[in-house]
């Protein structure tokens, strides 16, 4: 376990492009010798937030992690987990294609909390544009009529909008507004949407 928070440490130390390098080869190597999931789950959340320089160990290694999985439900749990909570400049983009891989539904209550739950907790979700927050109510106008719990589990990612700055707050809200016009509306979903706007 400190092998795995040393390596964390070591790998956010990626300003220039040798040192990009030098923390990808580091976090694929911790992959390679890897002996439980622990240590590879550990070097993926390293990887997955490399960029530049360390990009393309970041894919071969994400992919390699794909394919090792096997089609295990649990695993692939992790991986897409892993990548939507990663710290990077393109990260909705990339949540959005892995909404559309092959192996996510959102009928499925664990892939959906792995890969929608997960970027609601990504600090980019807040970001001030407020594409996240319009993300998560499109991906919630899908969800609520497959799986009311689910939805209005993650409507709750938009309820706080009164503690983030005015402009995170008014954006959070007008989300929240369109999804208690939405027909027809689960009761949950009512139920946190109607307390949310309260």
């Amino acid at each position: 376990r400190l092998r795995n928070v040393c390596l964390d440490y070591l790998c956010s130390i990626r300003e220039t492009p040798e040192e990009q390098m030098v923390a990808a080869d580091l976090a694929k190597q911790h992959y390679e010798t890897a002996n439980c999931m622990t240590d590879k789950v550990a070097s993926l959340s390293c990887l997955a937030s490399m960029d530049g320089e360390g990009a393309s160990v970041r894919d071969k290694i994400m992919e390699r992690f794909y394919r090792e999985a096997n089609g295990d439900a649990l695993v692939l749990n992790k991986w897409f987990t892993i990548q939507a909570l990663a710290d990077l400049p393109d990260i909705l983009d990339r949540v959005k294609a892995l909404k559309e891989h092959p192996d996510f539904t959102l009928k499925n209550p664990n892939r959906c909390r792995s890969l929608v739950g997960a970027f609601a907790m990504n600090s980019a979700f807040h970001d001030e544009s407020g594409a996240g927050y319009e993300f998560i109510r499109s991906v919630l106008e899908e969800l609520d009529p497959l799986n009311p719990q689910i939805s209005s589990r993650l409507a709750g990612s938009l309820i706080n909008w009164k503690k983030y700055d005015k402009e995170r707050g008014m954006r959070m809200k007008k989300e929240l507004e369109k999804l208690s016009t939405l027909k027809p509306i689960s009761d949950d979903m009512f139920e946190i949407v109607s307390r949310g706007l309260k």
